[in-house]
């Protein structure tokens, strides 16, 4: 399945023929297969997660944080949606999980490697909308 994942992913970048001029990339998707990259979810959505990375990387541990951006307001106000700590697992170059949102707005995902902890591997933003 993870061979089929890592395939997918691959032939996404050969067929839309994207400049990818980071180390690392984040796709979202509403299905674990990944045929599609997107931005838009609806709440309580599993919204699945894909990082992917030129370089293998190194760190065995990897932080998830995804916040929420008030852009309504006349000064941005960002509050934690979601995070989670995780194992990178076998596979150096890509992670995958899924989490939910409960709560519409427009929110930004970013993933962290323990040993750098300021820096993210990759980071985006999408939307989520409500019932």
């Amino acid at each position: 399945m993870k061979k089929l994942i890592l395939a997918i992913f691959l032939c996404i970048f050969l067929l839309t023929s994207c400049v990818w001029d980071k180390d690392a990339a984040i796709f979202l998707s509403t299905e674990p297969a990944f045929s599609n990259s997107q931005t838009v979810f609806k709440q309580r959505q599993k919204i699945y997660y894909a990082l992917v990375s030129k370089e293998p990387i190194e760190s065995e541990k990897l932080r998830l944080q995804v916040l929420r951006i008030d852009k309504i307001s006349p000064a941005y106000k960002v509050e934690f949606a979601y995070g989670m700590d995780m194992n990178r697992g076998a596979q150096k170059q890509y992670v995958t999980d899924y989490f939910t949102l409960h709560k519409a707005g427009t929110y930004f995902i970013r993933i962290f490697s323990f040993d750098n902890l300021e820096v993210p591997l990759a980071e985006t933003e999408f939307t989520v909308e409500g019932l």
